[in-house]
C-alpha cells in the first residue's frame, strides 16, 4: 500500500507515469514518450533538477535511439511546470481526473499562447488538401468529398485538434489563404553551419517534430517558417556548433513571479530575458503613473 503523499512511479518503453494518490487529492502526471522530441526544455525549467535526458544514438549520421526523459519520483513535487512548457504536447497532467497543471491555476507560472484558428470560410473555398497530409502531427482533419475519378470537389469541417498540435505554422504558410492563423508560444532563430555537419548526417531531420529540417541527400536544410524552437535538433547533433538553436521570445499570459522569471533565464538568450525583464518594468512604471494621477484626480 503506498504511503500517503508519496509519488509511486511506473514506466514502459511508450509512457511514464507518476501518481500521488492522496485521500483528499490525486494528482497525476503522464509523459507520452511517442510524443517526446528530447528537446530538454522540461530539463531545463525544472525548479528541482528532477528531469534528466539521455543523448539520442547516432550511427552512420542517422538516429538509431531518441533521447529518453527520466524523472525522479523523489525529487519531483508535482508542480506542472515540464507540463505547462512543453512544445510538443507530450505531457499531461491531472488532479482528481480532470485537466489541470497547479502551476499555473495557482499564479506561478503562465499559459503558452498557442492557438490555431480555422477560418471555414476560407478553408472551404479551395478543394487543396494536400496541407492536411502535411501536417507532422497529423492534427488537422475535414469532410472531403469527391467525384467518380477521386477527385476533391468539397472541403468542409475543417478542424485542428489542438491537443497534438505543436503551432509549426505549416498549415497557415502552405493551405489556403487565411484558412489558418496559427499562433506559435516559442519565437527565435536557428542557425546552421552545414561545413561543421559530418558527411552524410540527418540525424538532426530525424529528431525534429515539425519536420522543419530536411535532408536532401547531400546536406541538410532548415525552413525557419516552421521550426517550434524546441531545441531537439541541436542535442542530437553530434557536431558541436553546426546548429544551433536561439530562443529570444515566448509569447505567454501576463504574469510576475520568481518562477517564471528563474525559467526565462533558462529559456531564451540573456539580451531577450533582459528585454522581458524590462518589458515588465515599464508595466510596473505605468501602474505607478496612473495610481498617482488617479490619486491626485480624487484629491
Amino acid at each position: 500500500m503506498a504511503t500517503r503523499g508519496k509519488i509511486i512511479k511506473t514506466e514502459t518503453p511508450e509512457q511514464l507515469r507518476l501518481l500521488r494518490p492522496m485521500v483528499v487529492r490525486r494528482t497525476e502526471l503522464l509523459l507520452d514518450r511517442s510524443k517526446c522530441c528530447g528537446c530538454n526544455v522540461c530539463r531545463l525549467v525544472c525548479p528541482r533538477e528532477a528531469i534528466s535526458v539521455t543523448v539520442g544514438q547516432v550511427t552512420d549520421g542517422r538516429m538509431t535511439a531518441a533521447p529518453v526523459v527520466n524523472i525522479d519520483e523523489s525529487l519531483c513535487s508535482l508542480c506542472g511546470e515540464c507540463a505547462a512548457s512543453c512544445p510538443v504536447h507530450a505531457y499531461e497532467m491531472t488532479v482528481d481526473g480532470k485537466p489541470e497543471i497547479p502551476v499555473i491555476r495557482f499564479e506561478a507560472f503562465p499559459n503558452l499562447l498557442r492557438a490555431n484558428r480555422v477560418n471555414q470560410a476560407a478553408a472551404s473555398a479551395s478543394t487543396e488538401t494536400g496541407y492536411i497530409a502535411a501536417c507532422p502531427t497529423g492534427s488537422i482533419s475535414a469532410t472531403i468529398e469527391r467525384d467518380e475519378e477521386g477527385h476533391v470537389t468539397a472541403v468542409s469541417q475543417v478542424e485542428v485538434n489542438r491537443r497534438t498540435c505543436i503551432s509549426c505554422t505549416r498549415c497557415m504558410e502552405q493551405g489556403p489563404a487565411g484558412a489558418f492563423t496559427v499562433t506559435k508560444p516559442y519565437q527565435g532563430r536557428v542557425y546552421l553551419d552545414v561545413s561543421l555537419c559530418p558527411e552524410g548526417c540527418q540525424a538532426c531531420a530525424d529528431v525534429c517534430p515539425s519536420k522543419t529540417i530536411r535532408y536532401d541527400g547531400a546536406r541538410v536544410s532548415v525552413d525557419e517558417r516552421f521550426c517550434i524552437h524546441c531545441g531537439a535538433c541541436e542535442h542530437i547533433c553530434p557536431a558541436p556548433g553546426a546548429i544551433r538553436n536561439e530562443r529570444r521570445l515566448i509569447m505567454h499570459t501576463p504574469i510576475e513571479s520568481g518562477a517564471w522569471a528563474k525559467a526565462l533565464d533558462k529559456l531564451v538568450s540573456y539580451r531577450e530575458v533582459s528585454a522581458e525583464y524590462d518589458r515588465k518594468g515599464q508595466v510596473r512604471r505605468r501602474r505607478a503613473v496612473v495610481k498617482g494621477l488617479l490619486r491626485e484626480m480624487v484629491e
